[in-house]
């Protein structure tokens, strides 16, 4: 299941929403002027602001010392949250006037930031290594022409399989390089019977990530490049029915467990407690979701397209940046900010410190250099990310548009109502898309 954490989201994103429209009120007017593109002769301290857990915390912070160390003059002081409270912070921050100089980024709230004037334009910066990155991935950082974020690290969504219980199930993989989706439905509803009811042969599809990729395969999309949602109903429809198959044939687990598992954190989910054999994850939480078994294997393999003998238009599958550096525009010492976003995404001593904790490095040079170093769960992720990168058809993701950036909560709450039998998909799905529109339009 890709990107559960519906509830949470939702109450976050009501929080974030009303910080925002404190900054679209106030814009940067409360705050400083950004300061000159030129490094300063005396010490100077710049704040750094990230989301994340335990784990991430301190490999940024031994990061973060050693770039101090390098740039004695510049002293970091750094902040931190986990997801649920870090955008609600931000956001109340930047309406004050006292935003952290560098900002951990995701491209659910890129837009929202960039039209509020509330984001430095990267492309101008003497101190930033543009030349590194593959212009496509660059490129996704983009918004209305300018270059707002750096990616930090890439994934793709993959089908994460865990091998271990399906070796003691005795059951093996159907081919999953041609496999569809009728095909994944029978092999999970055998995994649930052959189990005796214990192990949910696959989670549900949920969450942006996995419409998009199911979109794609239609034909389709969530979001145009201008801000516009785009998204057909009847793929909606079809991707919550999908979900109703699942349930009906008991290959997944009861729609209560469903609901419950859709607020758990990642180490109680039913994936990583072994009461489900697949589902859909990031590359990026392969080695997490191992961890969180207590030592289980886990490989990614692609999700099936087409269905019921059709073919599907292409394999769905895109890179998305598993998150972005971006400076604000209130920073007094953009040359210091810039050169620390420089360094966390490109310093080879740094990429060894990181790892593939934040996804699989950016810059390909970076790759090279942390190959050796990583565990086997990330390497695979690795492997898998590359794949996709050599093979990825269609356009690059769109960017949500601003007004879109609760799209995972209002997912959550349709797809609850439509699995609980209160509303039909269908009604289900053009009630979602024409709130979704209004919401941009507002916005915008």
């Amino acid at each position: 299941m890709l990107l559960k954490r519906g509830t949470r989201r939702e109450s976050v994103s009501m929080l974030v929403a009303a910080a925002l429209t404190a900054l679209s009120l106030t814009g940067c007017a409360v705050g400083r002027e950004t300061g000159p593109d030129r490094l300063s002769r005396d010490r100077v301290t710049i704040r750094l602001n990230w989301w994340g857990a335990e784990e991430r915390q301190k490999l940024t912070a031994d990061a973060v010392r050693l770039f101090e160390k390098k740039h004695p003059r510049i002293h970091v002081r750094m902040e931190y949250s986990d997801w649920t409270g870090y955008w609600d912070r931000l956001a109340t921050m930047s309406a004050a006037g006292d935003p952290p100089d560098v900002i951990q980024m995701d491209a659910l709230y890129l837009s929202a930031y960039a039209d509020r004037g509330a984001l430095l334009d990267l492309g101008k910066s003497k101190f930033l290594d543009r030349g590194r990155l593959p212009a496509k991935l660059l490129g996704t950082g983009r918004y209305e022409g300018k270059l707002y974020a750096v990616p930090n690290a890439v994934t793709a969504p993959g089908l994460a399989v865990n091998t271990t219980l399906l070796d003691k199930l005795g059951l093996k993989l159907p081919d999953t390089k041609s496999w569809t989706w009728s095909e994944y439905e029978v092999f999970a509803a055998k995994v649930n019977r052959v189990s005796g009811g214990k192990v949910a042969g696959a989670l549900p599809l949920a969450g942006s990530s996995a419409l998009e990729l199911f979109a794609r395969q239609r034909g389709d999309r969530l979001f145009s490049d201008d801000g516009h949602i785009v998204l057909r109903p009847e793929t909606l429809t079809a991707f919550w029915n999908g979900a109703d198959r699942l349930i009906k044939s008991e290959a997944t687990l009861s729609r209560s467990q469903l609901a419950d598992a859709a607020v758990l954190p990642l180490d109680q989910s039913p994936l990583a407690t072994g009461k489900a054999a697949t589902s859909v994850i990031f590359a990026s939480q392969l080695a997490a979701y191992a961890a969180a078994s207590g030592g289980d294997e886990f490989i990614l393999v692609d999700l099936p397209s087409g269905e019921k003998g059709e073919q599907a238009v292409d394999s769905g599958q895109f890179i998305k940046p598993a998150m972005y550096w971006s400076i604000s525009a209130q920073t007094r010492h953009p040359a210091e900010s810039a050169l620390l976003v420089n360094f966390l995404t490109g310093d080879m001593q740094t990429a060894k410190i990181l790892g593939a904790e934040r996804g699989l490095p950016a810059v390909p040079a970076v790759r090279a250099q942390v190959a050796g170093s990583l565990s086997s769960e990330d390497r695979r992720a690795a492997e898998f990310v590359e794949s996709i990168e050599n093979k990825a058809e269609g356009p690059a993701l769109a960017i949500a548009p601003t007004g879109a950036n609760d799209v995972e909560a209002s997912l959550t709450r349709y797809g609850q109502e439509v699995m609980f039998g209160r509303v039909s998909a269908k009604d289900a799905a053009r009630a979602f898309i024409k709130e979704m529109a209004d919401k941009i339009y507002s916005a915008g």
